[in-house]
């Protein structure tokens, strides 16, 4: 039979994100850190473990994830092919298609996809999201900058 278990042993996501002396996990992307807490960087709020979950998931192509091949999104396959119209659509229908299935705490707010001036090859994703810890919805934001061509 299981045993008991108490908020000492299994803390809430509330508990530990309001006690900074408590960690979710570690930040991406990886860089060493040097102080005494640890050799990687920690997320210490639920915003911050979110939006490295995000760039984790955006940023790693489906089947280069050993054990789990169907981690990952495939804006690699739609922002390295010719732009067109539709391709500020298929970016953001995939992102949201993503962490739909591997993301689902996270509320995708807004996605804005959009090309500089200066330079067409480059497609800029700007995703607000929110994650609801206690009861309060304020949107965070994202940016992932992707150079399409030289």
């Amino acid at each position: 039979m299981a045993e008991n278990v108490t908020t000492l042993t299994n803390p809430s996501v509330r508990t530990i994100n309001e006690d900074r002396d408590a960690y979710f996990g570690l930040t991406f992307p990886l860089t060493y850190k040097s102080d005494n807490v640890g050799f990687f960087p920690r997320a210490s709020t639920v915003i911050e473990q979110a939006s490295s979950n995000i760039k984790n998931l955006l940023l790693t192509r489906k089947g280069e994830r050993v054990a789990q091949p169907n981690f990952g999104c495939n804006l690699w396959n739609i922002l390295f092919e010719q732009i067109t119209p539709d391709t500020f659509d298929n970016v953001k229908e995939t992102i949201i298609e993503a962490m739909g299935i591997w993301l689902p705490y996270i509320s995708v707010e807004n996605i804005n996809v959009f090309t500089e001036n200066s330079n067409p090859n480059t497609i800029i994703v700007n995703l607000e999201f929110s994650v609801s810890v206690n009861d309060e919805r304020v949107p965070e934001s994202i940016t992932f900058t992707f150079n399409t061509g030289q």
